[in-house]
């Protein structure tokens, strides 16, 4: 905020105005004392009156900027300090996260903030859009594809899609930054330059799509190429295999990478005097977990609970950087995941949610979140208000003053009012989860059109289930995978873990599903066919290679490669590394398990 520190300036710049004061002042000198002292009086009172004037002219408010710190299958319980601050915390107290903890006691918790999908390419695309994933075509499973985009997607992130990006960048002309994983479409056509970002500096999958000193297979998954890092630096132009600047990537060091190039980026903006919208996609916590030196064997969680305490380290260093600029009160803050834990990856860090990521069950689709906003919203709150992370493009746009695109159904909500006050709760909301982006009127085998489960208010149907695990804080119970006829309700408020589903003949039954019943048709009603772009055409019944009518699929060549000959030099490595150093030695490998970093150059 800039208000003027001299208002002499004003006083001399509207030198006529008190002139002719100070004249009809001189007039009155004949007049009683009385009078004489009633005319200083007023002048003085216009004089004050009209510099106060003048300094609100020229208050100028200082532009909003944006971060988004969004981690990689992060539990609902694995931070310590930032949803349920019971037993479960910190996966039962092993994992430490002070920075998570420290950020979100200065903002807004929410303890019932959903993804917009149970695995990562759809949830991405739905925080990146503010549309479900069935809006986009991205999320489909089933005829090979478990709804993500593998190392050799034909599809991504439709071209015609505004991102928060875009939208800032066209609008109100925000640099934008992003550092880390994009998952929505490793082609040319559908990286982060294409979709409104000015920079990038990540990976253009998760962890487990190349290969690596930590994922050293050459078969899985599809024909997997070395792990690719890009470094995207110029605005308007293209990432091509020649932005690839590591190849495998070096995950060692990476998150620290991340950290640093963040504020990098920061600085470039407050040197240029521009908001800024910068979006840090970790790749902390997906599997395999990976961690630098330092962090190695510092949890007593294992390898997640050492990846989740880095994580946590990288953020407290980029909000510090932030605050060292001088912006940390001009700068919102969001922090969510884009999906559950994997039961197989952390058994205990959905806790006490039931099941995990590829599920609509609690543990796959609520997730920890908080916003901070210390110049703009008071801290210290924790709301229960249903919201999702689609809700961050509508909330940022709303902040920065950024009418949402034309003639486009956006399905976030604008989370202002939560945050500006908790005297006024929002109207009951509705929250659908989709297990299948099938199109409406499509189902295959038996299976509902892809809305597997429906939550509104604290009744939640499951039409659809799917079971991967129950985790340890979980009780069994006698549902089938499959289609649910009748719909199993559960009552969140007091079944959290989905293990006593209500009795379908009861009236507390017919009362919940009859709103559900009519959000669902609500909904339906405002979906359209769009093509398939994870596998097939629209409706998913293309084959894989009936081009051009399918756009989804797998090409291997379509894989990012930088060096596409060099098994003449490496003959024993995967084809296309470029940097044979970043796989370590077998021998190293084997010895370090537990710290793989140790097997990186310069260690």
């Amino acid at each position: 905020m800039h208000i003027s520190r001299n208002c002499s300036m004003h006083h001399t710049k509207n030198g006529a105005v008190l002139d002719r004061a100070r004249s009809r002042s001189q007039v009155t000198r004949s007049k009683s004392l009385q009078v004489q002292v009633r005319v200083q009086d007023t002048e003085r009172s216009c004089a004050m009156l009209l510099c106060a004037s003048l300094m609100a002219v020229t208050v100028a408010t200082a532009p909003t900027n944006f971060i988004i710190l969004f981690a990689d299958d992060m539990g609902y319980s694995e931070p310590s300090g930032v949803s349920d601050k019971s037993v479960y915390a910190g996966a039962n107290g092993t994992i430490s996260t002070p920075n998570l903890d420290r950020m979100a006691a200065e903002g807004v918790i929410f303890t019932n903030w959903y993804s917009g999908y149970c695995v990562c390419s759809p949830s991405r695309a739905a925080m990146m859009t503010g549309r479900m994933p069935v809006r986009t075509g991205i999320g489909y499973v089933g005829q090979g594809s478990n709804g993500v985009f593998t190392a050799e997607s034909r599809g991504g992130l439709p071209s015609n899609e505004t991102t928060i990006a875009a939208a800032l960048k066209q609008s109100k002309n925000y640099m934008t930054g992003m550092v880390g994983k994009w998952h929505l479409g490793q082609q040319e056509m559908f990286l982060p330059p294409t979709h409104g970002f000015d920079f990038w500096y990540g990976l253009p999958y998760s962890c487990d799509m190349g290969t690596s000193a930590w994922e050293y297979s050459t078969g899985q998954p599809f024909q997997a190429r070395p792990l690719p890092l890009f470094n995207c630096t110029v605005p308007g132009q293209p990432c091509t295999n020649a932005s690839v600047v590591e190849q495998p990537t070096n995950l060692g060091t990476l998150t620290a990478r991340y950290a640093d190039t963040a504020l990098e980026f920061v600085g470039r903006a407050k040197a240029a005097g521009a908001p800024f919208f910068l979006y840090i996609p970790f790749n902390h916590v997906h599997s395999p977990n990976f961690a630098s030196v330092e962090f190695c064997n510092t949890s007593a969680h294992g390898s997640v609970g050492d990846a989740t305490q880095e994580l946590d380290h990288a953020v407290g260093l980029i909000q510090a950087g932030v605050a060292k600029f001088g912006l940390d009160d001009d700068t919102v803050y969001f922090f969510t995941s884009d999906n559950g834990s994997p039961v197989g990856n952390d058994r205990v860090g959905n806790g006490p949610l039931r099941d995990g990521k590829f599920t609509t069950w609690e543990g796959g689709v609520r997730e920890p979140a908080f916003i901070r906003w210390k110049g703009g919203i008071a801290g210290g709150r924790v709301t229960a208000v249903i919201a999702a992370t689609y809700d961050i493009f509508s909330t940022v746009l709303s902040i920065a003053g950024v009418a949402p695109p034309a003639g486009v159904h956006i399905d976030g909500q604008d989370l202002t009012a939560v945050l500006k006050s908790a005297a006024a709760p929002p109207p009951r909301r509705c929250i659908l989860h989709y297990w299948s982006s099938q199109q409406i009127n499509s189902p295959q085998n038996g299976e509902t059109d892809g809305v597997s489960a429906v939550r509104c208010g604290s009744f939640k149907a499951h039409y659809y289930v799917k079971i991967t695990g129950h985790g340890s804080n979980h009780t069994q119970t006698t549902l089938k995978p499959g289609v649910q006829d009748p719909p199993a309700l559960f009552d969140l408020d007091s079944d959290l873990s989905e293990s006593e589903p209500i009795d379908p003949t009861g009236a507390i039954y017919k009362t919940a599903m009859t709103e559900i019943s009519a959000a669902l048709a609500a909904h339906r009603a405002t979906v359209e066919m769009v093509p398939n772009q994870m596998i097939g055409d629209s409706r998913g019944s293309c084959n894989q290679t009936a081009a051009p009518s399918c756009v989804g699929g797998n090409d291997i060549s379509t894989a990012v490669c930088k060096d596409p000959a060099s098994t003449s030099k490496y003959p024993s490595l995967p084809n296309c590394t470029s940097n044979p150093e970043f796989y370590g030695t077998e021998a190293c490998r084997a010895a370090e398990k537990e710290c793989i970093a140790k097997c990186m150059p310069g260690v």
